[in-house]
């Protein structure tokens, strides 16, 4: 298939749940930028859209967490979490199967599901840039949720290896787009500390500990806007190489491991550079919002 265009753009379910709570302008800001990529896709009139995003522990609760997953049955079902409505979006099961078996192929032990389930991070970009949710996803998830999370070399590997999926399928064209971030905190303090306990000590204690979002949160501003410098050099892993997971989830919050998503579509695009379409720090939305172009590439 041919790549005929990029994005990159934050997730949280409240950017749409909360949109007008944020500041009129902010808010005018990051939907026009919503707005421009839909319009963009719209006119490139993709046949697939593959889609890199996460899960929160709803298509994949603690009783079993792959690292990288390909949906690959007919239809993926929005599961109406973060406040969103449940939804149906057809799956392009040509471009998973290649996904999958091109990095199976290459060395990555990827699950796969044909009851495909998927949740805010990737329902809330879908209803941004194709409303109609009429044009055949690839989903692809990638755990940054739950630690151990892959680390961010392997995250670039892997998307190099979703590009040759892209490639090795003859005809078509496609738009890829990668979900999260920028730096957000999810959740209490009680609850991020749970999840970063150790592997097999933290699922009886689940119901016990909400999530509980606050009205407003913290964002590193300064954090978000080295990142989107980075993304506009084409140098996203340089930058991170100087924020271990440890550092990045201190100082951006847990919902920056999502940039793991962003590290995908860097080793997919080769490291092309992005064009920052909108970015603000919506403390009501409590996230770091950001919407990126990446240029028209042609097959590597």
């Amino acid at each position: 298939m041919e790549i005929i265009g990029a994005f990159a753009c934050s997730h949280a379910g409240l950017i749409a749940t909360r949109r007008e709570r944020a500041p009129a302008a902010q808010e005018q800001h990051v939907y026009d930028a919503f707005a421009r990529a839909e319009r963009v896709i719209a006119a490139l009139r993709p046949d697939a859209l593959l889609i890199i995003a996460t899960d929160h522990m709803r298509a994949f609760p603690l009783a079993g967490v792959p690292t990288f997953t390909v949906g690959v049955g007919p239809l993926a079902r929005g599961l109406g979490d973060g406040g969103l409505a449940p939804c149906e979006v057809p799956v392009h099961q040509p471009l998973s199967r290649s996904l999958l078996t091109t990095a199976i192929a290459d060395g990555f032990d990827v699950c796969f599901t044909e009851d495909v389930r998927i949740d805010h991070s990737f329902v809330m970009p879908l209803m941004a840039l194709t409303p109609a949710l009429d044009v055949p996803i690839a989903p692809v998830t990638i755990n940054c949720n739950v630690p151990p999370r892959p680390t961010y070399e392997r995250a670039y590997a892997f998307g190099t290896a979703l590009r040759r999926g892209i490639d090795a399928l003859p005809g078509g064209r496609v738009v890829v787009v990668a979900t999260g971030g920028l730096s957000h905190w999810v959740g209490s303090d009680e609850r991020r500390a749970l999840m970063n306990r150790p592997p097999g000590t933290r699922l009886a204690e689940l119901d016990r500990v909400p999530m509980g979002l606050g009205d407003t949160g913290p964002i590193n501003e300064e954090f978000d806007r080295g990142v989107l410098a980075a993304v506009g050099c084409g140098e996203l892993p340089t930058f991170l190489a100087d924020w271990p997971p440890e550092r990045l989830e201190a100082e951006a919050g847990n919902g920056a491991h999502e940039l793991r998503n962003w590290l995908v579509l860097s080793g997919l695009l080769g490291d092309a550079p992005g064009e920052v379409l909108a970015y603000e720090p919506v403390s009501e939305w409590l996230t770091g919002t950001a919407v990126v172009r990446f240029p028209v590439l042609s097959p590597a």
